[in-house]
């Protein structure tokens, strides 16, 4: 095909697309209706900015496919398109009930008339009954039809699917705001003008009409590439629906297992779990080409299912990955800890490994060994290490693939391929002696509370409190108000450098961190010595400045070497 029948691309008004008798669909599988009050607002404030500057407003592009007859489908632009059809409706309701009121009432009527034919529908000329301009897709088109084209109330608002809310919610919305504006227009000659006008003249789109689907996904996979803001979930779904179209069945079928797997995922993190998928399967790709990865791999029907299949079975272990309380890990007291600490630290690049890894190991027990490991290995390299995250990916990508295309193996194989993630004990200890936790910050607080729990845990007179449930509180040695005594020890230049240190901070019981107070070490250290943690107790200085700090902190670093300790084998 040549390049001059791939697209027809036009720039036009919301009045020339909307006119000559067009009608638009939304296919029956793409997205419901999403827009919320941001986005209302945003297009209501662009339209007023139209009609106080007397000036023109790009809408982007919309994406058509010509199906004939003047019939077009929406491949892209729904949301807007289905936006402005609801705030002609607002003005179109407001007009109507100045007819009522009998204001200006047979040229408001009049007006009704022509404006829900220029905007709304078309009267056919054998049955003379109005055909919508705009057909929703299988889920919200009964509401947009039966109740906001013939401007009734739904019979029951809290029974509504949340996509048929948001379609009268954004029609209650812009009654309120055409309200607001008859009160400055005060007629309906002006508010028709408003609609006709501002609306109908000055939006502009780039129109961009293509002939068939396969020219369709083109233009979308183009337009992703450009940075254009398309849903790559919305993209998959029509390509893979429109694969087995052929048979209803089959298109049931598909749409059934297409819901369930987003019911699990949910609709926002499925591109973000269909990278991690790939991710586990191929080089590693980013998620502005996901599509096309799909159509590498999926060119039949028995390809969709296949990968549909796979993706429903991928993502019970992917959403358990990221929820320690998940049923996957029921009974599993070391591997919810695991799963636990990996979301603490907020490392996700592992996620493709250990997705196949749990596939392919077969064994809870090798596949707690992974996970254990690699929250070792993600401590050291991520939290303490602060390291680069896209050498990391890289890395648990190429071992991804090597599990995936293995038939046998073992957690310490798969190890022994992410070995270059492992921070050596030296560097290790040199990162960690410089580390600092800013206990302000709720997440780092936590970190500051899982390094300090897990440190006492491995100290010889230790316990293995739980950092989640235990009642300790963060004792910040050197206090966080630097009082006239500290004065004496550390300057304010030293107080900042050295308050978040690791080796300033210790746990204490709630009761004996408001007893220690902001007061000096003489003080504390007797209060450290009652408490139950080793970590505390075992503090024994006559001064505490900056080089105890220091000291501490190279400690502490000895035994963390041992904590987060990975074995290769």
């Amino acid at each position: 095909m040549s390049k001059s029948n791939l697209l027809d691309t036009k720039t036009l008004a919301f009045n020339d697309i909307i006119g000559n008798g067009k009608i638009y669909t939304v296919p029956q599988f793409q997205r419901d209706y999403s827009w919320d009050q941001d986005n209302w607002e945003d297009l209501w404030n662009d339209i007023l900015n139209i009609y106080e500057e007397n000036d023109s407003h790009y809408m982007g592009s919309i994406v058509l496919q010509n199906n004939g007859d003047s019939h077009f489908q929406i491949i892209d632009g729904q949301q807007r398109f289905t936006t402005l059809s609801i705030i002609s409706l607002a003005i179109i309701s407001k007009i109507k009930e100045l007819a009522a009121d009998n204001i200006d009432k047979e040229a408001n009527e009049e007006r009704v008339d022509l404006l829900i034919k220029d905007y709304l529908g078309q009267k056919d000329s054998v049955s003379l009954k109005y055909s919508s301009k705009l057909f929703l897709n299988e889920n919200n088109d009964g509401f947009y039809q039966q109740r906001l084209l013939n401007f009734r109330e739904p019979v029951n608002y809290n029974k509504l699917i949340d996509s048929d809310k948001l379609l009268w919610d954004s029609y209650q919305f812009y009654i309120k705001r055409v309200n607001e504006l008859y009160e400055k227009l005060n007629s309906g000659e002006k508010l028709a003008s408003f609609l006709k006008d501002v609306i109908g003249k000055n939006l502009l789109f780039i129109q961009i009409t293509v002939e068939d689907e396969l020219n369709a996904y083109t233009v979308f996979e183009t337009l992703n590439s450009r940075g254009v803001e398309l849903t790559s979930t919305d993209l998959l779904k029509n390509y893979l629906f429109s694969l087995v179209a052929k048979s209803p069945t089959d298109l049931n079928q598909v749409k059934s297992q297409w819901k369930k797997i987003i019911e699990i995922i949910g609709l926002k993190n499925f591109p973000v779990f269909l990278r991690h998928y790939l991710n586990g399967r191929m080089k590693l790709i980013s998620k502005e080409y996901l599509f096309k990865a799909i159509k590498q791999i999926v060119k039949t029907d028995e390809n969709v299912f296949t990968l549909l299949d796979n993706l429903e079975g991928s993502a019970y272990i992917y959403m358990a990955l990221g929820n320690p309380n998940d049923d996957f890990w029921k009974g599993e007291k070391e591997l919810i800890e695991a799963i636990n600490a990996l979301k603490l630290f907020r490392v996700t690049q592992n996620k493709s490994l250990l997705m196949v890894s749990y596939n392919k190991l077969g064994n809870i027990n090798e596949f707690k060994k992974l996970v254990k490991s690699i929250v070792n290995i993600s401590y050291r390299y991520n939290v303490i290490g602060k390291l680069q995250t896209n050498e990391m990916e890289k890395i648990f990508n190429k071992a991804a693939i090597k599990v995936n295309d293995s038939n046998n193996i073992t957690a310490s194989q798969i190890l022994v391929s992410i070995k270059d993630l492992y921070v050596t004990d030296e560097s290790f200890k040199n990162y960690f002696e410089l580390k600092s936790f800013n206990t302000n910050n709720s997440n780092n607080k936590k970190l500051t509370r899982y390094t300090l729990y897990k440190i006492e845990g491995q100290l010889p007179n230790g316990n293995k409190y739980d950092y989640l449930t235990d009642s300790g509180t963060i004792e910040h040695i050197l206090p966080e108000n630097l009082t006239e005594q500290w004065e004496e020890f550390f300057s304010e230049d030293e107080h900042v450098r050295n308050l978040y240190k690791i080796g300033n901070l210790t746990l204490l019981e709630p009761k004996k961190n408001k007893e220690a107070a902001d007061h000096t070490i003489d003080i504390k250290e007797p209060i450290f010595k009652s408490s139950k943690y080793a970590i505390t107790n075992s503090i024994s200085v006559s001064e505490w400045n900056t080089s105890a700090i220091k000291q501490r902190q190279a400690e502490l670093g000895r035994v963390a070497c041992g904590v987060w300790h990975v074995q290769f084998d």
